[in-house]
């Protein structure tokens, strides 16, 4: 698991502070799916923008052709009235000439009607027509007309022999006539006339329209795509035949490299995108089937596409302000949210250097009021806490002091002992000198040097101290005796547990009785249990209501009497569990039975305060 959040960069990511992750989240939240939608919007609006796009050059294209086709029905109809013309009907139905004067007289009539259409201000306007009559060779020998001729002048041009015989019209295509001036191109109609008044002459001549280029040239420009778009007219093999840039009239575009692919389309319009001198371009065709040429347009996508462009640059800046407003807002909101954490961060870095009395002020009602809150009780009760600690420590050295002093009073009092001691032993006085040794040996093993868990063996050469002493005390009045098993030695009991004991035993027992007291103290190992009783044959008392006195109830000697042995049984189930305690129990005679109860150890680690060497 760890390979893996390594691996995916988990754990750099968990690094970077809450601030700047909420900031990143917030950020990735508003810019993403911005950025899809915008991204789908503009997919979406590229695609429509480009349909429509196509559809209006095809439009344009469309609009050519049918510019054109009018153009040339136009031209039909110059060609239909003059060729309808009652007295062209008559001249062509008319035999040939058979003199001089007659071949004179019929150019001159022929010209007449022919200029009249000529004229700019005339039914043909801008169109010039010319008329090629069949078998009239003389027409040579005259050149006053220029719009009546022989048709041995083209019966040799390639137009003229690919011209269908049975066509209504025929679309010429671009023809090119050199002058002085220059060279003019003209696109040419040629329509076949026939004698419709007399049938046995079939055909009789050529009649030709000539446009000017111009004329067609000017309506390419108007349906340009863009201004730097170029719209030209092509014949099957890729010829140019109309464009207004002069300098590609006539010239072959085979060599094109998006020419042979436009030629090889199977479709009547379409368009296509070709990278062309390193730049994107739209080429878009319509053919006319009719004249088999092919109207192109090769525009610029870049010119096209203005509006796309447009959008698109309004699209970067609606999603760089998205950006701007987004981070201000992640920025705004992640301060927030953890300006309230970095101010409880600081709160709590005082709190470690020690510092409790500052707490975290916060005005707003939100989930952070309740969790300082908290943090300021906490720290108050902290405070209160230490304070507390403060005094019980101050209370614990005293203490210490005490008992330091405690300690150096007895050694002052051994020594002061051990003189009177080898001064009984001078003058010859062993009754002193044993109840001094007792004494001494008293005060050495109650202090057991400040340990509160000593050897049961201690603990009874501690009480038969206690007893030697009342024994000098009361003379023949008191006796006693101690039976120890050996499997108890070596076991460990707490301190000044038979003392007391022994003391209530000798108070409330000895010396209330008439007569010699005996005090017998038993020591035994049952088991894993350590049992010592302890026997007196003083005036006795109640077994129950002592018991109940340990168990919490008042006893019958009162409060103050019964303090050392609930202290005992309380100590000894502190230390050792409930399973150890005291507990009276009446004898057979005089007197009492007290038995001690405790688990039989060897090892005990101590750990106790220093007040534990007072108790009892």
């Amino acid at each position: 698991m760890l390979t893996l959040r390594k691996a995916y960069g988990l754990l750099p990511f968990n690094r970077v502070s809450l601030k700047y992750r909420l900031l990143l989240y917030f950020l990735l939240l508003v810019i993403l799916p911005t950025s899809i939608i915008s991204v789908t919007i503009y997919n979406e609006s590229y695609q429509t923008i480009t349909e429509n796009i196509n559809a209006s050059v095809q439009k344009n294209l469309a609009m050519m052709e049918t510019v054109l086709v009018k153009k040339f029905d136009e031209m039909d109809g110059v060609a239909n009235s003059i060729y309808l013309n009652p007295d062209m009907l008559d001249m062509l139905s008319a035999e040939r000439p058979s003199d001089q004067v007659g071949f004179v007289n019929e150019l001159a009539n022929l010209n007449k009607i022919l200029d009249i259409y000529a004229q700019p201000e005339g039914p043909a306007k801008q169109f010039v027509p010319k008329l090629y009559m069949l078998d009239r060779p003389e027409y040579v020998q005259y050149n006053f007309s220029r719009n009546v001729s022989t048709i041995s002048e083209i019966e040799k041009e390639p137009w003229y022999v690919a011209l269908p015989p049975k066509a209504r019209y025929s679309i010429v295509g671009l023809q090119a006539d050199a002058a002085a001036g220059g060279t003019s191109y003209t696109i040419k109609l040629a329509k076949r006339l026939f004698g419709l008044r007399n049938m046995t002459i079939p055909y009789v001549g050529l009649l030709t329209i000539d446009a000017d280029i111009n004329d067609f040239n000017s309506m390419l420009v108007q349906l340009k795509p863009s201004e730097n778009s170029s719209i030209f007219i092509v014949d099957s093999k890729a010829n140019v035949i109309v464009s207004p840039d002069l300098d590609l009239l006539g010239r072959s575009l085979a060599g094109e490299a998006y020419m042979p692919k436009l030629l090889r389309q199977p479709e009547t319009v379409g368009s296509f995108d070709e990278r062309i001198g390193g730049r994107s371009e739209l080429v878009s065709f319509r053919r006319i089937d009719n004249l088999d040429w092919t109207v192109v347009s090769v525009s610029p996508i870049g010119d096209l596409n203005g509006k796309l462009v447009s959008f698109r640059r309004a699209m970067y800046a609606v999603l760089a302000l998205c950006m701007v407003l987004a981070f201000a807002i992640a920025l705004l909101l992640s301060n927030n949210i953890t300006k309230p954490i970095r101010k409880f961060i600081k709160t709590m870095s005082y709190a470690q250097e020690g510092n409790f009395d500052i707490q975290v002020q916060y005005r707003r009602k939100d989930e952070f009021t309740y969790l300082f809150s908290q943090y300021n009780k906490m720290i108050m009760q902290i405070k209160e806490l230490i304070n507390k600690l403060y005094v019980s420590e101050v209370k614990k050295k005293e203490a210490e002091l005490k008992a330091l002093q405690s300690q150096i009073n007895p050694h002052f009092l051994y020594n002061t002992l051990d003189s009177i001691n080898w001064i009984a032993l001078r003058h010859d006085v062993p009754d002193i000198s044993d109840m001094v040794t007792s004494l001494s040996d008293f005060f050495r093993y109650s202090l057991s040097k400040g340990r509160s868990i000593i050897p049961i063996e201690d603990e009874l050469r501690q009480v038969e101290s206690y007893l030697s002493i009342h024994r000098f005390r009361f003379k023949d009045k008191l006796d006693y005796a101690l039976q120890v098993e050996p499997e108890v030695y070596g076991h460990l009991t707490v301190k000044l547990i038979l003392q007391p004991l022994v003391e209530n035993a000798i108070l409330h027992g000895i010396e209330k009785r008439h007569g010699k007291g005996f005090i017998e103290i038993d020591a035994r190992k049952l088991g894993d249990r350590i049992v010592i009783d302890i026997a007196d044959n003083g005036v006795g008392a109640d077994a129950n209501a002592l018991n109940a006195m340990l168990a919490g109830a008042e006893g019958a000697n009162g409060a103050n009497d019964s303090f050392g042995t609930r202290n005992v049984n309380e100590r000894l189930k502190q230390v050792f569990g409930e399973q150890a305690g005291i507990r009276y129990r009446s004898r057979e005679g005089p007197g009492m039975l007290v038995t001690v109860t405790m688990p039989a150890v060897t090892t005990w680690e101590e750990n106790e305060d220093a007040q534990d060497d007072h108790r009892g």
